[in-house]
């Protein structure tokens, strides 16, 4: 997998702007960071406005550290998703730490029938979310 580190603000504003394998346009932003207390890796699907929107908190060394978009496939009408946790940029509060974000990606005319999202940490993969989406009315 190639990675596709994304630029930008560790705090809450677009964490970086990217295009995935079929040139469409593909956003990953950070909504909130913390320590973690009881919460599991977890992700929704949907799709809105022409895009897929992925809603989901993962699990991460400390609270401070960068999400990456580790890869976007498409085989027929299935999308997989992958978001990855980068180091952190500087210092941070030092506990195991969960990050709320928002994936967007653009879609074509075909909106897939069935979406997994997995997260990836050092030594591990997981699925998070497989499914059809829900469609916005």
């Amino acid at each position: 997998m190639r990675r596709r580190t994304l630029l930008g603000g560790l705090a809450s504003g677009l964490v970086g702007v990217v295009a995935c394998e079929d040139d469409a346009a593909t956003s990953l932003e950070r909504r909130d960071q913390r320590c973690a207390g009881d919460e599991d890796d977890a992700a929704t699907v949907r799709v809105a406005d022409g895009a897929l929107v992925v809603e989901g908190l993962i699990r991460t060394p400390t609270p401070c550290h960068v999400l990456v978009l580790e890869s976007v496939s498409r085989e027929r009408d299935a999308l997989e998703v992958t978001v990855g946790v980068d180091e952190p940029d500087g210092f941070c509060v030092q506990c195991l730490g969960v990050v709320e974000y928002v994936l967007e990606i653009e879609l074509d005319d075909r909106e897939p029938d069935c979406v997994a999202v997995f997260h990836e940490r050092r030594d591990e993969t997981i699925r998070v979310a497989r499914g059809e989406p829900r469609r916005a009315n």
